[in-house]
C-alpha cells in the first residue's frame, strides 16, 4: 500500500468529523466521506507531494458538499417549475365523436321528436311549460320524448346501454 493510501486511511476519522459538521446528519456524512475518498483516489495525480493531504482532502470534501447542495437546489427549482408548467388535459376526442354522432342521429328523427328531445332534454325546459307553449297535452309531449329517445338509441346502436 502506498504512503498516500496509508495517510488517507489515517485521516478518515478527521474527514468523518468534518463531514458531520457540514451535513449535520450521520448518514449523509458517511456518504460525503465515501464520495471524498473516491474522488481523492481518482484525482490522486492532482495532489502535490509535500503539501498537506489533510487540507487537500478537506478542500475536496467542501467542494463536493457545495456542489451537492447546488445540484439539490437546482433540482428543487426544476421540479417546482415543472409542476407549475405542466397542464395535462384528459383526451376529449371520444366525447367529440359521440357528440357529432348524436347530432347526426338527431337530424334523422321526426321534427316533433327532435324538438321534444332538444327542448326537454338539452334545454331542460319543464314539460308543463313546453305543453303550454305548444298548446298540447303533457302526455303527448312525454310520448314524443319517449319515442324520440328510443329512436335516438337505436340510431346510435345504444340499446344495451341504460340512458335515461
Amino acid at each position: 500500500m502506498s504512503a498516500f493510501h496509508v495517510d488517507l486511511e489515517k485521516l478518515l476519522p478527521d474527514l468523518t468529523r468534518f463531514a458531520r459538521v457540514l451535513t449535520r446528519n450521520e448518514d449523509d456524512a458517511y456518504d460525503l466521506v465515501q464520495d471524498c475518498v473516491e474522488r481523492a483516489l481518482r484525482k490522486k495525480a492532482l495532489f502535490n507531494d509535500g503539501s498537506s493531504l489533510k487540507s487537500w482532502l478537506f478542500t475536496v470534501m467542501r467542494n463536493l458538499f457545495v456542489s451537492q447542495k447546488r445540484r439539490a437546489a437546482l433540482d428543487q427549482r426544476y421540479v417546482a417549475s415543472a409542476d407549475e408548467s405542466v397542464h395535462v388535459q384528459a383526451p376529449c376526442q371520444i366525447e367529440r365523436v359521440f357528440l357529432n354522432e348524436t347530432m347526426q342521429a338527431l337530424k334523422g328523427l321526426a321534427p316533433s321528436e327532435c324538438q321534444a328531445i332538444v327542448v326537454l332534454g338539452i334545454h331542460e325546459t319543464s314539460q308543463q311549460e313546453m305543453a303550454d307553449a305548444m298548446k298540447e297535452p303533457v302526455g303527448t309531449l312525454k310520448s314524443r320524448l319517449c319515442r324520440g329517445r328510443a329512436h335516438l338509441k337505436s340510431a346510435l346502436a345504444m340499446e344495451q346501454l341504460a340512458i335515461a
